[in-house]
C-alpha cells in the first residue's frame, strides 16, 4: 500500500504536467498550412507593427503574441482558402481592402520591379565608383612623386644646394 501512493503521486504529476500541452487554449483556432503561408505574404495592418500577418508577434510587455488583426486577416485567409479562391485572388481581395502596402514584398512586375532591381544597380554603381576613384588616387600618386632608378626621390641640384647653404649658416652660429 505504502509502493502505490509514490507510484499514484508520480502518475498525477506527470498528468498535471502534460495538461497544458495536450489542452488546445480557448479561443484558439487551426489555420490550414496555405492559410500560414499566405500569412507570410501579407503585411499585418495593425499600425502597431512591420511584420506580416503570419508571424505578428507584438514582443515585450504584458501583451506577446499575434494582435486580434493578425488573427482576423488570417482566419479570413483561411475563409477565402474554403471557398476554393486562388492564392492571387486571396491577395488581391486583401490589396482591393488595404491597398498595396498590405503586400510584404512588392509585386515583381510594374513599377514595383524598380523596388527589387535599384538595389543591384546602387550596389555595382557604388562598386564602381569606389574603384574609379581609387585609379585615380593611385595615379595621382604616381604622378606627384617621380623616383629615380633606386626609389629615391629625384632633387634638383639647385634645391640641393641651397640647402646646404641654409644648413651652413644655421650651424655657425
Amino acid at each position: 500500500m505504502t509502493k502505490v501512493r509514490p507510484i499514484g503521486a508520480i502518475a498525477m504529476l506527470a498528468i498535471f504536467a502534460m495538461a497544458p500541452a495536450l489542452i488546445r487554449p480557448v479561443g484558439a483556432q487551426q489555420l490550414s498550412d496555405r492559410a500560414k503561408q499566405m500569412g507570410m505574404k501579407i503585411n499585418c495592418m495593425c499600425r502597431g507593427c512591420n511584420m506580416a500577418a503570419g508571424i505578428c508577434s507584438h514582443p515585450g510587455g504584458a501583451f506577446s503574441g499575434p494582435c486580434e488583426t493578425a488573427k482576423a486577416m488570417l482566419k479570413e485567409v483561411d475563409q477565402h482558402i474554403a471557398k476554393g479562391e486562388t492564392d492571387e485572388q486571396i491577395l488581391q481581395a486583401f490589396v482591393q481592402e488595404y491597398g498595396t502596402q498590405v503586400y510584404a514584398e512588392p509585386p515583381k512586375s510594374g513599377f514595383s520591379l524598380v523596388a527589387w532591381i535599384l538595389p543591384s544597380v546602387y550596389l555595382f554603381v557604388g562598386a564602381g565608383v569606389v574603384i574609379f576613384v581609387i585609379a585615380r588616387w593611385r595615379k595621382r600618386t604616381v604622378q606627384l612623386t617621380p623616383s629615380s632608378a633606386t626609389g629615391a626621390p629625384v632633387i634638383s641640384p639647385e634645391l640641393l644646394e641651397r640647402a646646404r647653404a641654409q644648413v651652413s649658416r644655421e650651424t655657425q652660429d
